[in-house]
């Protein structure tokens, strides 16, 4: 249990997670996003920032980002095109340049 402290600390500290200012915005479903407002997608899901929501090839919906197109994460997952892409500490991939810890444990990007 030590170690996993220790690891989960540096992980907060290293990559710059534990700043409050990084606020999140929850959904009704619980989910997180960078900024309100949800938008609810034909799935259920939500995306945040109050854009449209836009299919990915892989069946899930992204936040609409211009006229990009959703990109592919190297695990398989598609994320908002035209922002960049980060890798989490947990090994999930996020659109923008950083990943921000939320409350409920996951990641979501700057």
């Amino acid at each position: 249990m030590k170690h996993c402290t220790k690891l989960l600390l540096f992980a907060v500290f290293y990559f710059g997670l534990g700043t409050v200012a990084q606020a999140q915005y929850m959904c009704p479903n619980g989910s997180y996003v960078s900024r309100g407002p949800c938008t609810l997608c034909p799935d259920g899901s939500y995306v945040g920032g109050g854009a449209r929501c836009q299919m990915a090839p892989g069946g899930g919906y992204v936040p609409r980002q211009g006229n990009s197109s959703p990109q592919l994460a190297p695990n398989g997952n598609y994320i908002q095109g035209g922002r960049g892409m980060a890798l989490c500490p947990d090994g999930s991939y996020v659109a923008g340049s950083r990943c921000v810890l939320t409350p409920s444990g996951g990641y979501i990007g700057r």
